[in-house]
């Protein structure tokens, strides 16, 4: 009992960073953050166009509702943890999830039909602002998605894409863990170039034998990577 009340109140944060759901009044905000000329380039090789907030919008909001989770990427707010009265620990966590400062998305997808269910699978999308890139958020916020989906979604397997241009997201994935898995070669056009889609995955007994853990074994300390 006292070891879950511990991991439910730490569920939500990481090293650095804290995670909270994405109200309807953050989808504006997620758009602006994710579709900023830079963000959008490397996380979204489509034709490369002008987004409207309007337009933006949208798109988090199908986002959202394909979504087996959806939070947002927080830093602690300072002032609101200095002012902070002790109480539960589950009190404390709600209060410093509200006061928290907003620099990213993190989305993991559901399954794509009823009849894939049981392939416990899940494909992760980040975003983190452009201003707060080079810190290392990106890597802390990944980490803490695969311990979410492989401790509290009971996921298999955990996959990503991206263009093979994205030299930065390609080296923070590999040193994460994820295996290279295949490449559409030439799928992507951009800049008068034609470029790969990059497929990642890790497995469960992989993310297992990065966390020291056996096979079912829950509880652990988290392991959180700087650099990204």
């Amino acid at each position: 009992m006292e070891s879950l009340t511990a991991k439910f109140t730490t569920a939500f944060r990481s090293e650095r960073l804290i995670y909270r759901a994405i109200d309807m009044q953050d989808i504006l905000l997620v758009a602006r953050m994710l579709w900023d000329p830079v963000n959008q380039g490397f996380g979204d090789p489509t034709l490369y166009t002008p987004l409207s907030g309007t337009v933006g919008s949208v798109m988090v909001q199908k986002g959202l509702e394909a979504s087996l989770l959806a939070v947002l990427v927080c830093l602690p707010n300072p002032q609101a943890q200095q002012d902070a009265a002790p109480g539960l620990p589950g009190n404390s966590l709600r209060a410093a999830q509200e006061s928290a400062i907003p620099i990213g998305s993190l989305m993991l997808s559901k399954p794509t039909a009823p009849q894939t269910d049981h392939w416990r699978w899940t494909r992760i999308g980040l975003g983190i602002a452009e201003e707060h890139q080079g810190n290392g958020y990106g890597k802390e916020a990944v980490n803490w998605a695969l311990d979410w989906a492989f401790e509290f979604a009971g996921m298999h397997r955990v996959e990503l894409t991206t263009a093979s241009y994205n030299d930065r997201a390609i080296a923070l994935y590999k040193s994460l863990g994820f295996k290279e898995e295949g490449r559409k070669r030439e799928t992507i056009y951009m800049d008068r170039r034609w470029w790969d889609m990059v497929e990642f995955g890790i497995l469960e007994g992989e993310w297992e034998a990065l966390r020291g853990k056996k096979s079912g074994q829950s509880g652990g300390q988290r392991i959180v990577q700087g650099g990204f």
